[in-house]
């Protein structure tokens, strides 16, 4: 009898904690985690981890629109009575090829006779080529003669197209002789040269925006007798030779200034 007392001594406070532990409400177990980790966690203080998505950010998603993009190509020959593409081309390609010219004629770092060639004199008969009104020849590396005997009377005017060339040129003239001293390349005349480059530039790329306005307008004169989908055409296909042409604009710029500046 005194050892079954001993017993039930024992056992009930095993029996207390049993009952104690099924009184309590059950563990909610978050989707996607097993009752087994969950426990784990909680015994070693560690809260579980929600798996989250990772944020989108506007660059991102721009970066991946652009991307997205594919280039349209019309055929100009049935969209003749829209807008002949070929003349839109033709005139942007000028523009570009306009630019070459004002590259190749007036950013020479090196001075010679045939850079003045092209150099427009303002006389009171017209604006003429210098080449037209006197005969160039380089004298020495160093100096250039322009005679001016067949239009003496330019001389002056000749003088001024020279100075105002932004060639860093200084003209000395004896009676209908101009002699024009070639400048050493310094690097203060180099970077005038990069700036100059820019604005030539520039002034190409304003030309081809108007190139561009002139273009859009007519496709959207055109609005009533053809469908969207065509306008719509039309216009990326505009956008997108403007596009290339001012890329090639940047490449060109991009490589003078690196001749200019080495």
């Amino acid at each position: 009898m005194a050892l079954a007392g001993r017993c039930a001594r024992r056992l009930r406070p095993l029996l207390h904690s049993v009952l104690a532990g099924a009184a309590r409400p059950p563990q909610q177990v978050p989707a996607g985690c097993s009752a087994p980790l969950l426990s784990a966690s909680r015994q070693r203080g560690v809260r579980p981890t929600v798996p989250t998505r990772p944020l989108v950010t506007k660059k991102g998603k721009a970066k991946g629109k652009g991307q997205s993009q594919a280039r349209v190509t019309v055929d100009a020959a049935s969209v003749e009575g829209v807008i002949n593409l070929e003349e839109v081309n033709a005139e942007m390609l000028s523009v570009m090829e306009a630019l070459k010219d004002d590259f190749s004629k007036n950013l020479s770092i090196r001075t010679s006779a045939g850079a003045l060639d092209h150099i427009i004199v303002t006389t009171k008969d017209g604006k003429f080529p210098l080449n037209q009104l006197g005969q160039i020849s380089q004298k020495s590396p160093q100096r250039i003669i322009v005679n001016m005997s067949s239009f003496p009377e330019s001389t002056a005017a000749a003088i001024k197209a020279i100075k105002e060339s932004r060639m860093n040129l200084n003209p000395e003239v004896d009676g209908i002789i101009i002699q024009v001293p070639v400048p050493k390349v310094t690097r203060e005349h180099r970077e005038s040269l990069v700036k100059l480059a820019k604005q030539y530039t520039n002034k190409a790329k304003d030309s081809l925006r108007w190139v561009r306005s002139n273009a859009m307008s007519c496709v959207k004169k055109a609005k009533s007798t053809v469908s969207e989908d065509t306008i719509w055409q039309l216009e990326k296909q505009i956008q997108q030779m403007t596009d290339d042409t001012v890329a090639e604009m940047d490449k060109l710029l991009a490589a003078k200034t690196k001749e200019l500046l080495v």
